[in-house]
């Protein structure tokens, strides 16, 4: 009863610090399973999906509260508005955890966290819900469908109303639906490994029960299922593969780069997309005839806005083992005096909003607001600004965002194109599998739900 109770206040710090905007979760609970490695599995797995399941379903979670309280949530304390949502949860969600123990463990996390007075309100709520979980009322889809889809998939209203403005109610929920699902593991084979390694790879993830896909439409890009540990497989240390979503691969593989490219990659970290260059950009080279060889050694700039992002930069091209990566602090949004005219290729992969990463990032629902997306689109505006600078005159500029938001993707290229000296290319090698995704020659949007990868947007375009 103690370990049950102890692990259920860990996962009450670790939600009221994501809700009151002190760090991302990710970090919070890798903290809490770091400082107790001797846990067992079982418990650790509980922490994460109990404390990752209350961030996914939080909206849901507050309005089937809401069913069963007079007092409204947001009038209630956030340490017991948060316990009942870990106690919704468990009732809802976690089949293995008995409700009576759920309300059990929430009435005396409440008495020990100072609420004795309030644990018969916690005890009343809850054991409501426990009785006639089979008859709380969700919001009908074709009455209010903004509504249903903020509770049903668990969307701050105003996101599920820009999207539905943006893609309609279909597209909406579809994109919706898949953040609610466990997102997948994909990574990137190191591109010079011999087909024997590769394979020898695969089949010793398959022999530690590893489901192991093929991406359909990008070379050497496997989805992992199953698998729990990352750092731990076979390979990772030694630097064969990295984990990259597809659609983050599809940037690297899409990149029109030539043997002898200077490469800029302005806002890199945490590495993926310079690493994916780098190997490109070797592979292309090595296989050059040897007399065609000569002073075609290109290499890849890649700069973050501060040390630590650098640093984490450097430690995956270490892992690796590529060389041609030069990684130095600059802000994007200011120009490269070093760099003016320079670059035969620039990849901005921008900061934005995220949502097309939801999914993975369910803090962000809760941080992000709707002034901030016009912040974004301001500072996106300064960062390509002021990249292009570094763009030789008929050199190539892409930008990327993890987002499905078109005022900072389509809307942006748009701006680019009247604004800076920027037209408009048309990709090469464009994979059949995503033709739907094209929204013009040399623009796409991947979605959530609709593709095999996060929602993401590319474009690629030249300078005058």
């Amino acid at each position: 009863m103690n370990e049950d109770l102890r692990t259920r206040e860990l996962c009450l710090d670790i939600l009221l610090s994501v809700f009151r905007g002190e760090e991302h979760s990710h970090i919070l609970i890798k903290g809490v399973l770091d400082k107790y490695d001797d846990w067992e599995g079982s418990r650790k797995a509980f922490l994460k999906k109990l404390t990752m399941g209350v961030l996914e379903r939080k909206v849901e979670l507050d309005y089937v509260i809401s069913q069963f309280s007079t007092v409204p949530v947001s009038k209630m304390k956030p340490v017991i508005r948060t316990i009942l949502e870990m106690g919704v949860y468990q009732i809802l969600y976690m089949d293995r955890v008995y409700d009576t123990k759920a309300c059990n463990l929430c009435v005396e996390l409440a008495k020990k966290r100072g609420f004795v007075k309030l644990a018969g309100f916690v005890n009343g709520i809850l054991r409501n819900v426990e009785r006639k979980k089979d008859l709380i009322v969700y919001p009908e889809k074709e009455k209010d469908p903004v509504l249903y889809l903020s509770v049903t998939c668990s969307i701050p209203k105003w996101i599920v109303k820009e999207m539905v403005n943006q893609y309609g109610v279909k597209r909406a929920e579809t994109m919706f639906a898949e953040g609610l699902k466990e997102a997948p593991i994909r990574i990137h084979l190191k591109s010079g490994l011999s087909e024997e390694k590769k394979q020898e790879l695969i089949r010793s993830w398959e022999d530690a029960g590893i489901q192991v896909k093929e991406c359909s439409f990008l070379p050497d890009a496997y989805t992992l299922k199953n698998a729990e540990s990352i750092s731990n497989l076979p390979g990772f240390e030694e630097g064969y593969f990295n984990v990259q979503d597809f659609s983050s691969q599809l940037v690297g593989f899409l990149a029109p780069v030539s043997a002898g490219d200077i490469i800029m990659d302005v806002c890199a970290a945490p590495g993926g997309k310079s690493i994916y260059l780098a190997e490109k950009l070797f592979k292309i080279e090595t296989e050059l005839p040897e007399g065609d060889k000569e002073n075609k050694s290109g290499r890849i700039y890649a700069y973050d806005i501060s040390g630590s992002k650098v640093g984490k930069i450097l430690e995956n091209a270490e892992r690796m083992q590529l060389f041609n990566i030069n990684c130095e602090v600059h802000d994007a949004s200011e120009i490269n005096e070093d760099m003016k005219e320079k670059a035969d290729f620039l990849l901005a992969d921008v900061p934005c909003s995220g949502l097309g990463v939801i999914g993975r990032k369910p803090d962000l629902k809760y941080r992000l607001k709707e002034q901030d997306l016009k912040d974004i689109v301001e500072l996106q505006k300064k960062i390509v600004s002021a990249s292009v600078q570094s763009v030789k005159p008929g050199g190539y500029f892409m930008y990327s965002t993890c987002t499905v938001n078109q005022g900072e993707n389509i809307e942006m290229v748009r701006w680019m194109c009247e604004n800076l000296p920027l037209v408009e290319a048309p990709f090469e090698n464009f994979p059949d599998e995503l033709k739907d995704s094209l929204v013009s020659e040399g623009c796409l949007q991947l979605l959530a739900g609709e593709h095999e990868c996060d929602g993401f947007f590319i474009a690629v375009l030249r300078r005058k």
